[in-house]
């Protein structure tokens, strides 16, 4: 019988809905060393025209954000007439962390240059080597 997706992936909330517009937010740090993949999904309220929600993952050595450092470039998305900006959808590979020196958690930092908009995020396991 084949798996549910809830069974199959693990679903994380590392940026729960909050001002992501006044500052800066950085998620929660989540182990993806037992994945083979795994993608970060970010999301925007409503923002004024041409303004930019910025997602930048970031890789640590542990849940704790020890020697954090970005992992790959930003990725953008604009809101267009008051709408919110498109959902932003960043898919790596646990092989591409620095795990040769001990990096092994993924975060995002979230921003949106206007103030006051909300924004969350979330980070989906896929390829789990060991199923609960």
């Amino acid at each position: 019988m084949p798996m549910k997706l809830t069974e199959q992936l693990a679903i994380d909330c590392i940026v729960p809905p909050q001002d992501v517009g006044t500052a800066d937010v950085t998620g929660s740090w989540i182990d993806v060393s037992k994945c083979g993949r795994f993608v970060v999904l970010a999301k925007a309220g409503a923002v004024t025209a041409a303004k930019v929600l910025t997602v930048q993952l970031r890789q640590a050595k542990d849940a704790a954000g020890t020697a954090a450092k970005d992992l790959g470039t930003a990725v953008t998305a604009a809101g267009a007439g008051g709408a919110a900006p498109a959902d932003v959808e960043i898919e790596k590979r646990s092989a591409e962390l620095d795990g040769a020196n001990g990096f092994t958690h993924v975060t995002a930092v979230l921003g949106i240059d206007e103030n006051a908009k909300l924004g969350s995020a979330y980070v989906v396991r896929g390829e789990r080597r060991y199923i609960p």
